[in-house]
């Protein structure tokens, strides 16, 4: 008898723990709020100037940046040579100066990588399933530019992590990522 009262009240104990603990976590909605603040945080730390509208004659000031209707922010650093990617037909390989992990929170620690100067990344213009791939690190955000720059254009970019890589968005293991490229460079257009 004693052995089952220690089991039930172990067990009674053990269930108040986990259910109290699944309340700590937060929702997928609240993430999500807490990712939309910490991008609009580095908005204004940084300064930048959000259009509405993307820039009739292709040119952006210093800072500023295009917002699509998706989140994505967009800054042409250079449109490229004019020819644009063709789509089902166009490899386009993806390179970038360094990508920098927004902070969701401000006590997160923040990445900083170089890796695509020496490893670029290539998917087929179009074809969805070569960048969204379970584990890719091709990111879904890179592909909107392109509607706007050709060959050799060089953006920047701030991506929210549902316009991110499959290391960036994973919702099952609650990351929600944002992230910013700095120098994406579009090259081999064949």
């Amino acid at each position: 008898m004693r052995k089952t009262l220690i089991f039930v009240l172990t067990s009674i104990a053990l269930l108040t723990y986990s259910l109290t603990s699944c309340d700590k976590q937060k929702s997928l909605q609240e993430r999500l709020q807490e990712e939309k603040r910490a991008i609009d945080r580095y908005v204004k730390r940084n300064g930048l100037v959000i259009l509405n509208e993307y820039p009739q004659n292709g040119i952006f000031g210093e800072k500023e940046y295009f917002r699509t209707s998706d989140g994505l922010y967009i800054h042409v650093v250079d449109s490229g040579n004019g020819r644009r990617a063709t789509p089902l037909v166009d490899e386009i390989t993806v390179r970038y100066e360094y990508r920098h992990d927004i902070a969701v929170s401000d006590s997160s620690i923040t990445y900083w990588s170089n890796s695509a100067l020496i490893y670029p990344f290539s998917f087929k213009y179009g074809l969805q399933q070569s960048y969204t791939v379970s584990g890719s690190l091709v990111c879904v955000g890179w592909v909107y530019p392109l509607s706007y720059v050709g060959e050799h254009a060089v953006v920047d970019l701030l991506i929210p992590s549902a316009l991110g890589s499959a290391e960036d968005n994973n919702v099952s293991y609650g990351i929600i990522n944002p992230v910013f490229y700095k120098g994406v460079t579009y090259t081999n257009f064949y």
